[in-house]
């Protein structure tokens, strides 16, 4: 079997297209050979990172038919398992949308990785993707909220959370500074206040909801 090239060696800012034309030489190389298993580490955070969770799943499924994981002795092997141990814990948060098992996962595994390394680089991407992602439902779907629940959707403590919604133009609620109310352009006229309070409920029940279910 032929050796995997190094991970090091591949830029440190990888696409999509940078990856997928490795994956036949990633199935024929040594089963011992770390750098496929971090090459697998770096795949299947860039398809995350595209939201193609489906396509991740698929491709778990190829690595763990194509080859086994690392087992052996050393230290670089151990953490490499327990790194694709981490992975799939990630892809499973994020297909079932627990947000706050995917940032606190990746919160550990980012305190565990060489600041440079490009699996540290292309994680960290994925967080501010989610993050991001993520705060543009919050926006849509919430004309004011909790704190405390928003907070979960962007994996933020309630200050930093409540640091991050006002540079955005959020704004605490005088009657309870634990609720956060979003901008809103222009004078609302009492009719239009109603429309949005209607929204509101129904917007709340729906994500209640989705949340029990």
């Amino acid at each position: 079997m032929s050796s995997f090239l190094p991970v090091d060696s591949l830029p440190k800012y990888l696409s999509l297209s940078d990856l997928e034309p490795l994956e036949p030489f990633a199935q024929c190389a040594a089963a011992d050979d770390a750098n496929v298993d971090r090459y697998y580490l770096l795949f299947l955070y860039s398809l995350m990172n595209n939201d193609d969770i489906e396509e991740a799943r698929f491709l778990l499924k190829r690595m763990s038919a194509a080859r086994r994981t690392v087992t052996a002795g050393s230290k670089d092997a151990a953490d490499i398992s327990a790194q694709l141990s981490s992975v799939c814990k990630i892809l499973a948060s994020l297909w079932t949308k627990d947000y706050a098992k995917f940032f606190s996962i990746a919160t550990d595994v980012l305190q565990s990785l060489p600041l440079e390394s490009p699996e540290a680089s292309i994680l960290r991407m994925l967080v501010d993707h989610v993050r991001d992602a993520n705060y543009q439902f919050v926006s849509r779907a919430f004309l004011s909220g909790a704190l405390s629940d928003i907070a979960v959707y962007l994996g933020l403590s309630d200050i930093a959370t409540m640091e991050f919604l006002q540079e955005k133009g959020w704004s605490a609620s005088d009657e309870d500074p634990s609720t956060v109310i979003a901008p809103v352009l222009g004078i609302e006229s009492p009719r239009h206040e109603a429309q949005q309070k209607a929204r509101l409920d129904s917007l709340t029940s729906l994500i209640t909801h989705m949340q029990r279910s």
